[in-house]
C-alpha cells in the first residue's frame, strides 16, 4: 500500500512540475528590429524555425550550430510597404549559398474547412514584396503581436495578415499549437488562444549608416572577448547585462582589435555594443 501511494505521490509531483514548466512565461521578447531566432515556449526540448537546407521548406528543428545557424536567423523588420501598421516582414540570409528567403503564408495549404482554418507557414527565395500590384503581396507580412493581446512593451506572437481575397484570412490565423516533434511544418491556427514564441535576439539592427560588415566578435567567450576588423566609425565599446546594466566599457581609439578581459563576469548572456558617430550595434554573446 505505501508502494503505491509513493508511487501516486511522485506521478502527482511530477504532472506539477510539467504542468509549471508548461506554463512559464517566456522573457524573450522582440521589440527592435534585429535578428532574433524564433523558437518554441515550454517544450524540452525547444525547437526553432528553421529553414531546411536540403529541401528549403521551412519546419521546426533541433537548435543548430556552425555553418547551418543561419538557417534560424530571422531578421525581423517593418514592413517595407506599409512601414506601419504593425506588419513586419521576416527574412533570412543563407550566404554563402542560396541567398534571401522571405516567411511568408502559403496560400496553397488552406484548409478552410470545418470552423478551424489551418494553413502553413513557409518561406520563398527573394525579399519581401513591396508592389501592392503584385498577385502575392501581403502574403509575406505578418501582424506583431503579444500572446496577451496588444498591451504590453515588446511582441512575442505572430498573426498572418488578414487577406483581401480570403475570408477564411480575415479571422486572425496565428500560431497557436505548439509542434509535436522536429521535422513538424509551422501551422497557424484560429480561432483560440494566443500561444507565445521565444524571440532570442542575435543581433540588433542599426537604423544609421554604420557598417559592421568587417567585425568579428567571437562566441562564446572564456576568459577574453576578441573583436577584430573595427573601423573607423567604432568609438566605444561596452558590454551589458541582458537587463540593461553596463558592466564593461572601453574607448576603441581607432584600434583595429581589440582584447577585453572578461573573467570576472559571470557565465551566462550579454550584449556587446559598438558605438559611433554614425549609429550603434549590438550583438549577444555567451560568458562560458
Amino acid at each position: 500500500m505505501k508502494k503505491i501511494t509513493l508511487k501516486i505521490s511522485a506521478f502527482l509531483l511530477f504532472a506539477t512540475f510539467a504542468l509549471q514548466v508548461q506554463g512559464q512565461a517566456c522573457p524573450e521578447i522582440y521589440t527592435a528590429d534585429g535578428v532574433y531566432k524564433i523558437s518554441t515556449c515550454g517544450l524540452t526540448p525547444e525547437l526553432y524555425m528553421t529553414i531546411n537546407a536540403s529541401s528549403g521548406q521551412l519546419e521546426w528543428a533541433a537548435e543548430e550550430t556552425g555553418a547551418l545557424e543561419a538557417t534560424q536567423n530571422w531578421t525581423i523588420q517593418d514592413h517595407g510597404l506599409p512601414a506601419s501598421g504593425g506588419y513586419i516582414q521576416v527574412t533570412a540570409n543563407l550566404t554563402p549559398g542560396p541567398g534571401d528567403f522571405t516567411l511568408i503564408v502559403d496560400q496553397t495549404t488552406l484548409d478552410a474547412t470545418g470552423s478551424d482554418p489551418e494553413i502553413q507557414i513557409n518561406v520563398r527565395p527573394g525579399l519581401p514584396i513591396i508592389d501592392a500590384a503584385d498577385p502575392n503581396y501581403g502574403w509575406d507580412q505578418f501582424q506583431r503581436r503579444r500572446e496577451s493581446g496588444w498591451g504590453g512593451p515588446g511582441n512575442n506572437a505572430l498573426f498572418a495578415k488578414p487577406s483581401p481575397t480570403s475570408g477564411a484570412l480575415q479571422g486572425n490565423l496565428r500560431y497557436r499549437d505548439a509542434p509535436s516533434a522536429a521535422g513538424d511544418p509551422v501551422l497557424f491556427q484560429s480561432p483560440g488562444s494566443i500561444t507565445a514564441m521565444r524571440m532570442v535576439l542575435v543581433s540588433l539592427l542599426s537604423t544609421e549608416d554604420f557598417d559592421t560588415s568587417s567585425i568579428f566578435i567571437s562566441n562564446p567567450v572564456n576568459d577574453e572577448l576578441s573583436i577584430k576588423g573595427l573601423t573607423a566609425n567604432v568609438k566605444q565599446v561596452s558590454v551589458y547585462s541582458l537587463l540593461g546594466k553596463e558592466v564593461i566599457s572601453t574607448e576603441v581609439n581607432d584600434k583595429s582589435e581589440l582584447n577585453i578581459d572578461v573573467s570576472a563576469l559571470s557565465t551566462g548572456m550579454y550584449l556587446v555594443k559598438m558605438q559611433g558617430e554614425k549609429g550603434s550595434y549590438t550583438k549577444k554573446i555567451v560568458k562560458q
